[in-house]
């Protein structure tokens, strides 16, 4: 940690999470959009229930796949 600013590092550190996000968001968005036009509004009151499930366990993946990786890479790094 002490190669360079903390600034630099969380920015390095947080993109990939920030990232995943993202993703998972506009998945969730177009999987909406997809549903309600060809399923109908009962497929969308049943995605409304398990979007809080969905975002958790999605933000739950990110955080240990961002930890996960930033910890391999400074074990390599400093190895």
């Amino acid at each position: 940690m002490s190669d360079a600013p903390i600034g630099k590092l969380l920015w390095k550190y947080s993109l990939p999470a920030v990232v995943g996000m993202l993703v998972m968001s506009l998945y969730n968005v177009i999987d909406r959009i997809f549903i309600g036009q060809w399923v109908g509004p009962e497929a969308i009151a049943g995605l409304a229930i398990t979007f809080p499930v969905m975002n958790l366990s999605a933000a739950f993946g990110v955080l240990i796949g961002a930890g996960g990786s930033a910890r391999i890479f400074d074990t390599f790094r400093f190895a």
